[in-house]
């Protein structure tokens, strides 16, 4: 018993690859060999096949599980060198900043061998007393040794 187009329309996206080039003793094969509509869509079916084939092979990764996995490791293993690398530097930088900040602070080339260093006196602010009923302003100049004080 042959079957017409439409039933053959119905079994197209469920054929085998062979069955749509017409290959096989079934009657889809046979009618997509006879109707050249049906063989129109049954090419078009198989062109669209290999396009996805081809597509899917593209996105297939190189190389295999084991290698993926060496390459891998590999790549952690660096990482971790750098990390620990990072851990051993930090530490030494710092000393290293330290040590010069000492360097700079001891090497004071405006003072003589053997003499003595006074420090700065000790500031002491005044304590201003005013009058009842008067106002007071206190100006700091620029030599902090000296204020201005005025009492309107």
């Amino acid at each position: 018993m042959a079957i017409n187009c439409k039933a053959a329309f119905d079994l197209l996206l469920e054929s085998d690859p062979a069955e749509l080039a017409g290959r096989g003793d079934t009657e889809l094969a046979a009618h997509v060999k006879q109707c050249a509509r049906c063989g129109a869509v049954a090419a078009k079916l198989l062109e669209g096949q290999e396009e996805l084939a081809g597509a899917l092979d593209a996105m297939r990764p190189r190389t295999g599980v084991d290698d993926a996995l060496s390459a891998a490791r590999t790549r952690r293993q660096r990482r971790s060198w750098r990390r620990n690398a990072w851990r051993m530097a930090a530490p030494l930088a710092a000393a290293a900043v330290v040590a010069g900040v000492f360097v700079v602070r001891s090497a004071n080339t405006s003072r003589m061998p053997g003499e003595l260093v006074v420090g700065p006196a000790p500031r002491i602010e005044p304590v201003v007393e005013m009058p009842v009923a008067q106002n007071t302003l206190v100006f700091e100049t620029e030599d902090k040794s000296a204020k201005v004080i005025w009492f309107y």
